[in-house]
């Protein structure tokens, strides 16, 4: 029998998987500016058209539109939400937010005299300086292993020695020690030397080095472990694995010097000194570019987590990864959309359509514009803006195979020009950097978004040619973008994004969140939360997709065959 601590967390966990089958209008907040009028026009809009409570309106205290300095949210408008859920009791009713008309679209970075980034610095600096003299003494003492009378010291690598010159000037010391070890006829002289050389290897490039030697090992050079060393390698492995889940915990908290130390402590284990300076190196470079800044959206996903790093970004714990994950649970996660346009017109607009087409279902055509940088879309190219462009080859075969839908793939290096795509109801493409091209022949309630680095850095700046500004304007009527520079891979994946939604069991806001794989970072989704076009006329059967996309529409979230 369980204990009576377990049983209740049993229950408890299964009445929130429960409480998360699909989205209702009575689980959507909307966020609007007190000192907007059209802000709070738009929030009372939207609750009236699909039902929301009016009590469901948090007005916050901020600057109209824009960029929110992060001091700003962190002191008064996150707390302020969270009060606010509390104050009415929705703290545990609430899982989407709505942030409309005014509500800032991103929030600035931190300030770089900040007393947390000055003390990580200088803290980290000190310890790059540390290991780099720790590894001049292991030097030292690699180079007298079986040395001659007159054989000089290692030559001692500078403070600001990088990786490669270090690397590189471990491997002729090493390789020189080891060739004068093999050299020695006394036994015992011999394992003494050996044993020296293996103790201050683990010590420079710890046991994930060694594992890594011993499995990439060639078939004319096995180690030819016994059944005692095989054990003791598993062991290894065992170690090292719980080290790296042990980092990971650590680095999903905030950064501070307290953090790096424990990380540092963890990663010599596993990587050896280096491993410690690679880290360094890379954490002082994320200080150095301060990528601090996220969309106001975003941010707001993780409104109730105390404690992450600000530095870039963090999981999505709704994504489809963490499906069988304990980690979901352990922090709330909201899902948000933003109902915003280049006028109020067409916000209206957005909010009606959605409803509208929800009632018929969305019809047409579906554009997938490719960039040609896969020859044979069989085999699994190399490098990463070739494995998404695969992605997009990926979506057609499987919505050939799957859907009556018509579909257009376009592979050659081009964009879609003008009149290629008339009643355009799906699109995905790239890339075409801030500079819209007019293509398409948007039917009504179409939904779609082009991949580049500025498409939603402006929502209504009117000269703008920013695809999910310029897709708005032409009848598109759900979008995402990026406010900032994000990286190839904070985009959903057109190959998931796309038979999510179509298998209508999901909204698009969960749509979104099912497939976007990180918060507080750079993306923005902008349409109707609760717009689902495809809830009363499904084109994909999860019992009719391969395996590898089954696991994309049975979320433990949803019941709905």
């Amino acid at each position: 029998m369980l204990p009576r601590f377990l049983v209740t967390a049993v229950i408890v966990l299964h009445l929130t998987v429960s409480a998360l089958a699909e989205l209702l209008p009575t689980e959507v907040a909307i966020l609007a500016v007190r000192e907007s009028r059209d802000s709070q026009s738009i929030a009372n809009y939207y609750a009236e058209r699909r039902s929301i409570p009016k009590s469901h309106i948090c007005v916050i205290d901020c600057p109209v539109g824009g960029t929110l300095p992060r001091q700003d949210w962190e002191l008064q408008v996150q707390p302020a939400i969270r009060r606010w859920l509390f104050d009415n009791q929705l703290e545990s009713t609430i899982r989407c937010f709505v942030t409309v008309w005014d509500v800032p679209l991103k929030i600035g970075r931190a300030s770089e005299e900040s007393p947390s980034i000055e003390r990580r610095a200088t803290h980290l600096n000190g310890e790059r300086r540390a290991r780099v003299t720790r590894l001049n003494i292991l030097l030292q003492e690699v180079s007298q292993i079986a040395a001659t009378e007159n054989q000089p010291n290692a030559t001692s690598l500078p403070e600001d020695s990088n990786k490669d010159v270090i690397q590189e000037h471990l491997r002729r010391v090493f390789q020189a020690a080891q060739a004068r070890a093999g050299q020695i006829s006394n036994a015992p002289q011999a394992q003494a030397a050996l044993t020296s050389l293996q103790r201050n290897y683990l010590s420079a490039s710890g046991l994930m080095s060694a594992i890594y030697q011993s499995d990439q090992a060639s078939p004319t050079n096995q180690l030819n472990l016994d059944e005692q060393q095989q054990r003791q390698l598993d062991i290894a492995r065992g170690r090292v694995l719980g080290i790296q889940e042990g980092i990971t915990a650590l680095a999903s908290l905030e950064g501070s010097v307290q953090r790096d130390e424990g990380i540092l402590s963890l990663l010599e284990r596993s990587g050896g000194i280096l491993g410690t300076l690679d880290w360094v190196d890379k954490e002082l470079e994320l200080l150095a570019r301060n990528e601090t800044h996220a969309s106001f959206d975003s941010e707001l996903s993780l409104l109730m987590w105390s404690n992450y790093p600000k530095l870039r970004w963090c999981n999505n714990m709704l994504h489809h990864r963490f499906d069988e994950s304990y980690q979901r649970w352990l922090k709330v996660t909201y899902m948000v959309s933003r109902l915003e346009a280049p006028t109020l017109r067409l916000v209206r607009q957005l909010i009606d359509t959605s409803i509208e087409v929800e009632q018929t279902g969305l019809t047409g055509k579906v554009y997938l514009d490719a960039r040609g940088l896969v020859k044979d879309p069989t085999k699994t190219p190399q490098g990463g803006t070739a494995l998404y462009d695969q992605t997009f080859h990926k979506l057609a075969q499987l919505l050939n195979q799957q859907t009556n839908l018509e579909i257009v793939l376009d592979t050659k290096s081009g964009l879609f020009q003008p009149g290629d795509c008339p009643q355009a109801a799906l699109y995905c493409g790239w890339y075409s950097l801030g500079k819209y091209v007019d293509a398409f022949d948007w039917k009504k309630g179409a939904i779609g978004y082009h991949i580049a680095s500025s498409e939603a850095t402006t929502l209504r700046k009117g000269d703008s040619q920013v695809w999910c500004k310029r897709m708005l304007e032409e009848g598109v009527c759900a979008t995402l973008g990026p406010a900032f520079e994000p990286y190839l891979g904070a985009f959903p994946r057109p190959d998931e994004f796309f038979p999510v939604l179509l298998s209508g069991q999901f909204t698009l806001v969960e749509t979104y969140f099912r497939t976007k794989p990180y918060n507080s970072w750079a993306m923005v989704l902008v349409g109707d939360p609760l717009y689902n076009p495809f809830r009363n006329n499904p084109q994909i059967s999860k019992k009719s997709l391969p395996p590898q996309s089954q696991r994309l529409i049975d979320s433990p979230l949803h019941n709905k065959e």
